[in-house]
């Protein structure tokens, strides 16, 4: 399968199993997921209604954001790409405008680019000019997608982790 043959969408329960499948990849590579597979599985729509709430009214001291997600030619669940809106202080620090993940077994075919691409492209349409995208020092793959994406690191900061952030500036379109 080609990168070209993906897509950004909303969620949508149409992709119910193949993004349930994908959270089980996280967590079989011992990442945080904020909802299991088993709930997910009891309770999609709620999770769908969730992800929606977020765009206008965040938890509180959450900024709001848009989730995509990346789906292929045969509504396979790939990744997801969150666009925040705008930045509190802590995403000044960690996270920044947009963060991506891509499922495990889909990593290593250009999909990370993509997505990272796609959410620059919806972070314009919300009107954001310079945008932040952070990532560990030590994540070799984010910094060559962001950077292939535009980005220009601004420095390396101590944010109490195990390793340094980077903190990465998309500058806006003239």
């Amino acid at each position: 399968m080609t990168q070209r043959a993906a897509r950004l969408t909303r969620p949508h329960r149409r992709f119910r199993a193949s993004y349930i499948n994908g959270v089980w990849e996280f967590i079989r590579e011992k990442r945080a997921v904020s909802w299991h597979p088993e709930i997910l599985r009891q309770r999609f729509d709620e999770y769908l209604r969730v992800l929606q709430q977020a765009e206008t009214d965040p938890l509180a001291g959450l900024a709001p954001a848009t989730r995509f997600w990346l789906i292929s030619h045969s509504d396979r669940y790939l990744g997801d790409v969150d666009v925040r809106h705008h930045l509190n202080p802590a995403l000044e620090r960690f996270g920044g405008h947009i963060g991506y993940k891509i499922r495990p077994t889909e990593r290593r075919k250009g999909y990370g680019k993509l997505i990272c691409k796609l959410g620059i492209d919806e972070a314009r349409k919300l009107g954001i000019g310079d945008i932040l995208i952070t990532c560990d020092d030590d994540n070799i793959g984010s910094c060559k997608i962001i950077e292939a994406n535009g980005g220009q690191l601004k420095d390396k900061i101590d944010n109490d982790r195990a390793v340094l952030t980077r903190r990465y500036w998309i500058p806006a379109r003239d």
